[in-house]
């Protein structure tokens, strides 16, 4: 049986952009940054973005709101990973094109986690980053799974089951 992946991030962000933010226009997966001027002009410019999607930095999520520009990173696994990306992803907000009208907007930055704890509300404190903790119901045996992945008897039984799937040829 083929491995399941599990979006889980994706999920996390759509509901919580759906609640928080779902009467303002909103924007998921969006590339940030500079797209190559060369292939724009060669390749004209929607095919020049859509070719260049994969080499762009990509935020989970962006809200028009009338006042601001929120971008919003969604993290349940590496969640301090998160404070890094949405400041690298603010200085690339005025250089990307697809933003362009919305420049006259205050960029707010919301990271979006199923938990928290002190050094990582420190962290977003000091970084102008709106720390939002979303738990729906469905994400608790996620955040179990988290919990248990540092564990001894967890690695070992994930090491035996990669083991496993190598040796049957399914990985």
């Amino acid at each position: 049986m083929a491995r399941k992946t599990q979006q889980v991030e994706t999920k996390l962000v759509s509901e919580y952009v759906k609640n928080q933010y779902g009467q303002f226009p909103h924007i998921t997966k969006q590339p940030l940054g500079l797209p190559s001027p060369e292939l724009l002009v060669t390749e004209g410019y929607e095919k020049g973005l859509r070719m260049q999607r994969p080499l762009r930095f990509e935020v989970d999520a962006i809200v028009m709101h009338p006042k601001w520009l929120i971008l919003i990173e969604g993290k349940v696994w590496h969640i301090k990973n998160g404070v890094g990306d949405l400041i690298a992803y603010r200085s690339l907000v005025p250089f990307t094109p697809e933003l362009k009208q919305y420049l006259n907007r205050e960029v707010l930055l919301e990271l979006v986690v199923p938990w928290t704890n002190p050094n990582l509300e420190i962290m977003c404190r000091d970084n102008g980053i709106r720390l939002q903790v979303y738990h729906p119901e469905w994400i608790n045996e996620v955040a179990n799974r988290v919990q248990l992945y540092g564990t001894r008897d967890y690695r070992t039984a994930r090491e035996a089951k990669l083991r496993d799937r190598e040796l049957l040829g399914l990985e």
